[in-house]
């Protein structure tokens, strides 16, 4: 009778802690990486090689197309993560961006300006100014410190030598 006791109080234990954990409920959130494919502003930066983006430039880069641009790019990051989660990114990883300027507009935009993302952007040595970043959904997020790591690649010289062939 003991053991039948035990049986129970052990399948009891098992059914109420198999059930209580399938009740508790996790968020999801999302984390993404973005190209913006050159999110450029439609103004010259003289310390930049950026006037193929320019009104007048190979471009033709107006007001209307960034306007569109930026309004096409806020539909896709809201919609990044659906349909598991509701809510946009809570980290972006952003790369082909012109500069601070276009980040800030686009944060702006009716689609994802509830979000309120912060921004994380250091001017790049890119002759372009193609730059990356961080958007963060400052609810989530409070960054302490970041830093502007370069990454410096060199290229070695090959020594070539003379070899002396004899036929």
């Amino acid at each position: 009778m003991q053991i039948i006791k035990l049986h129970f109080c052990l399948l009891a234990f098992f059914v109420f802690f198999v059930s209580n954990a399938q009740s508790k409920k996790y968020k999801i959130h999302t984390v993404a990486f973005y190209n913006f494919e050159n999110l450029f502003d439609i103004y010259n930066d003289v310390s930049t090689n950026d006037d193929e983006w320019t009104p007048n430039g190979a471009q033709h880069w107006t007001k209307e197309k960034y306007d569109q641009k930026l309004k096409n790019l806020s539909k896709v990051i809201s919609e990044i993560g659906t349909p598991e989660n509701s809510n946009a990114p809570i980290l972006l990883g952003c790369s082909e961006v012109e500069n601070r300027g276009v980040l800030e507009d686009l944060i702006k935009q009716e689609k994802i300006a509830g979000f309120d993302y912060g921004i994380i952007h250091f001017d790049s040595p890119d002759q372009r100014g193609i730059d990356v970043a961080l958007l963060y959904q400052k609810k989530y997020f409070r960054p302490t410190s970041f830093a502007n790591i370069p990454l410096l690649i060199y290229k070695r010289k090959l020594q070539l030598r003379k070899i002396k062939i004899n036929i």
